[in-house]
């Protein structure tokens, strides 16, 4: 099952980079409205990290430490993949799409000094959700579902309820 996790990261990888050379390289694709008032694709990139938080900083540094903190993660995950009981199959793919998703936007990171995003749900000018990719997909999906499986799951830790001693 570790493989299976191994190997989903891996196909998110690809599909994240995939995409986001797709639009980059796609001229009509830079602004597309998929869904007229509803859902767009559109060309942006953000140097700094969920929501376009810290963004407008303005540092040699940012890059470097957001990178830094990206292998961290990435080392976290393959260590809770290798130490996750096999029997925890969805904790083990949830782990696999937080690694693809960790490596896209570190790799893009790498490469661009930013993270390219694409895909823009909004209503109409309303509500306007910042624009992201398939590698913030990939980590919000696989945050969810490890907290629903947290919460959700007994403890595999807790001892067993005592039976109280017959007479």
């Amino acid at each position: 099952m570790r493989l299976w996790a191994l190997g989903l990261g891996l196909i998110v990888l690809i599909a994240d980079l995939a995409t986001k050379a797709w639009v980059q390289k796609t001229l009509w694709l830079q602004y597309y409205p998929v869904i007229d008032g509803f859902f767009t694709i559109q060309y942006a990139t953000n140097s700094g990290i969920a929501f376009g938080w810290f963004d407008k900083v303005d540092s040699s540094l940012k890059t470097p430490i957001l990178s830094l903190m990206a292998l961290l993660a990435i080392g976290l995950v393959l260590y809770y993949i290798w130490t996750t009981p096999e029997r925890d199959r969805f904790l083990l793919l949830s782990l696999g799409l937080l690694l693809g998703g960790i490596m896209g936007n570190l790799i893009d990171r790498l490469l661009h000094g930013a993270v390219v995003d694409f895909l823009k749900v909004h209503w109409g000018t309303k509500f306007v959700w910042p624009t992201f990719n398939l590698a913030d997909s990939a980590i919000t999906t696989g945050v969810v579902v490890i907290l629903l499986y947290s919460f959700l799951t007994p403890s595999s830790q807790e001892e067993p309820e005592q039976k109280a001693p017959s007479s």
